[in-house]
């Protein structure tokens, strides 16, 4: 398949070898190509397959790089039919077109398809509209092409994304609750178990307000440190899928903020009700307490 150089831009590739060629390869038409995964595997093996050479019909093209693979939701377009795109060569358009295209053809249109990338925040259906009104103006209304707007699949995966957050946040929720009522515990253990401690600050003139402020500092700090070190966790959890799965992940500082004020929250809503239990306690029966 013969593409432009910006081809890779345009459909979000990443190379795992070598390079996609350039605009200076399409000018010369260089006898070069890029690999999808299972065509480097189908015609080069496993070794790497960067500066050999393949034929295709009777040109011999050099291999500059490898596409990495593309699952099914990204290689699949709707109503178009692209097969498989692991399993392609791509060469500069212009190479193909002048190395491979027949010359005894003067009438045959050379451009098969045309991909366009939109900005992420236009509308796809009215972009749509819009390219096949200039199409048939300059065609002539000769109904000699087809525009294909992937909504359909754009939506699915609007749907899929959405369920997908609204389960992680159900499993956030939970992990939130099963955190929240595990400080309370402790917190209400750590009472019980200083209750003479209490007694003995009550005693040399601590007040109710001075036993609260000590149990939700320790509340506070216990879930601070909790969400240090899960923030931490999720920073490595997250590089480590996206280096074994090839997927892109992202830490913004907004998502570790978010997570880190929920942590503070979480702490000081689980400690109050130690914290006053605590300040509760009267002073001569919590020294007398064994």
């Amino acid at each position: 398949m013969g593409v432009s150089p910006n081809y890779v831009e345009i459909n979000n590739l990443s190379m795992v070898e070598g390079r996609f060629f350039n605009a200076e390869d399409n000018d010369r038409s260089a006898p070069v190509c890029v690999l999808g995964e299972a065509a480097k595997v189908n015609l080069l093996g496993y070794e790497s397959a960067e500066g050999k050479y393949i034929k295709v019909n009777d040109t011999w093209l050099q291999v500059i790089g490898v596409v990495a693979g593309q699952s099914a939701a990204d290689s699949e377009v709707e109503g178009l039919e692209v097969g498989d795109r692991n399993n392609l060569i791509l060469a500069p358009l212009n190479t193909v077109m002048r190395r491979f295209e027949d010359n005894n053809s003067f009438l045959h249109d050379e451009i098969d398809g045309i991909y366009i990338k939109i900005a992420p925040d236009a509308n796809s259906v009215q972009t749509a509209r819009v390219i096949n009104a200039m199409l048939a103006s300059l065609h002539r209304e000769a109904g000699d092409f087809n525009v294909v707007a992937p909504a359909g699949l754009l939506e699915q995966k609007r749907r899929t994304q959405s369920t997908f957050k609204v389960v992680m946040m159900c499993v956030a929720g939970i992990s939130l609750l099963v955190g929240g009522v595990g400080i309370m515990n402790i917190m209400l253990a750590t009472v019980l178990e200083r209750t003479r401690e209490i007694g003995i600050r009550r005693a040399i003139g601590a007040r109710q307000g001075d036993i609260v402020r000590q149990f939700l500092t320790e509340a506070v700090l216990i879930s601070v440190a909790g969400g240090l070190i899960g923030i931490l966790f999720g920073f490595v959890l997250a590089r480590a899928i996206a280096v074994t799965a090839g997927w892109t992940s992202t830490v913004t500082f907004t998502s570790i903020a978010l997570a880190f004020g929920v942590s503070f929250a979480i702490g000081g809503l689980s400690g109050v009700y130690p914290a006053l239990q605590a300040a509760k306690l009267h002073p001569i029966e919590a020294i007398r307490y064994e």
